[in-house]
């Protein structure tokens, strides 16, 4: 038992670094890699696998699920490759739900080989732009319930069993989901914004002359209510940024924040926020992230709005239910 319960810990914790991995390295893309290509037009999506290069191979193939949609919906973007190249995404129905789907290849996507995939930082940045260029078209075209990168069946059967037994979960998602898009919200402090900040001044000329031993003891003083001032300051800014952003949202959300090594910011991230966002007041978030960022730019600091994304941030619960 211990050591199916160390298993099970070990694997969730590489899900969860992976999909930090992904997000950081999606973010760092869109900043530096050429645009992805427009969404696809509309079209009646296919309740088949496509008679694609991928599917006519004698490799042994899974089925590898993006989101999950209405049925009838037109969810399933035409004209684009899945995560893996000749695999085109296509429709898995059942009932009321349809799970977008493409084929994909065991001996890149099998359990042993995909733990050791998701340590290649090139692979991984690869196949989660894959990854989001599906989602993305999709989205442009319906609401989706989008899933973990990497989240394979077997076969259709068993999709078709996860669509059966988290339906309710789905169903509840894309009710709440529709019209919505979600956005990030990073405030960070560049370095030496805080101790500005704070009201903490040089020690005064005027004071009498302290023993080696007692200026130690004021010094080390002095940078504790420092340092102290300046997590006061940074939980006050971090809660103007939050209040204002949720304002303008239906649903908002504090992620835990990075490292700048994870996502090469410079500075201090005092806020990693998600913010679910109804399409209709999409100009008005917009406005008022502009707002704080010309207000919080003039104290040295910077924010910083990324998205629209995929909501997964508002989907976790049907997330960890379909995996």
């Amino acid at each position: 038992m211990v050591a199916t319960a160390r298993r099970e810990a070990i694997e969730r914790a590489t899900s969860i670094l992976a999909d930090a991995m992904t997000r950081s390295l999606l973010e760092n893309a869109r900043a530096h890699l050429p645009a992805a290509a427009p969404a696809p037009a509309r079209h009646t999506p296919r309740a088949r696998a496509p008679e694609d290069e991928l599917a006519h191979s004698e490799e042994e193939l899974a089925h590898y699920v993006y989101g999950v949609a209405w049925t009838g919906s037109d969810a399933v973007p035409d004209g684009i490759d899945g995560v893996a190249e000749g695999s085109a995404p296509f429709a898995v129905e059942h009932g009321e739900l349809t799970a977008i789907v493409s084929l994909v290849p065991l001996r890149e996507f099998g359990e042993e080989e995909l733990h050791e995939n998701l340590n290649d930082v090139e692979w991984l940045e690869h196949t989660a732009r894959a990854h989001e260029a599906v989602l993305g078209a999709a989205l442009a075209m319906s609401t989706v319930v989008p899933l973990r990168l990497c989240t394979i069946y077997r076969d259709e059967g068993h999709v078709r069993e996860m669509l059966d037994r988290e339906a309710s979960v789905f169903e509840d998602a894309l009710h709440r989901l529709e019209g919505k898009t979600e956005w990030g919200v990073k405030l960070i402090a560049q370095p030496g914004a805080l101790e500005r900040a704070s009201s903490s001044g040089p020690e005064s000329s005027d004071s009498a002359p302290l023993s080696r031993g007692a200026a130690y003891m004021e010094s080390k003083s002095r940078q504790a209510h420092a340092r102290e001032e300046a997590d006061t300051i940074a939980e006050e800014w971090s809660e103007v940024v939050h209040r204002r952003a949720g304002a303008r949202a239906a649903e908002a959300l504090l992620n835990p924040l990075q490292n700048p090594e994870l996502s090469g910011h410079t500075g201090e991230m005092l806020l990693n926020g998600v913010y679910l966002v109804e399409d209709a007041a999409e100009g008005a978030f917009r406005d008022e992230v502009s707002e704080l960022a010309a207000e919080f730019e003039a104290l040295g600091a910077s924010v910083e709005l990324t998205g629209p994304w995929p909501p997964y941030n508002f989907v976790k619960g049907s997330i960890e239910a379909a995996r």
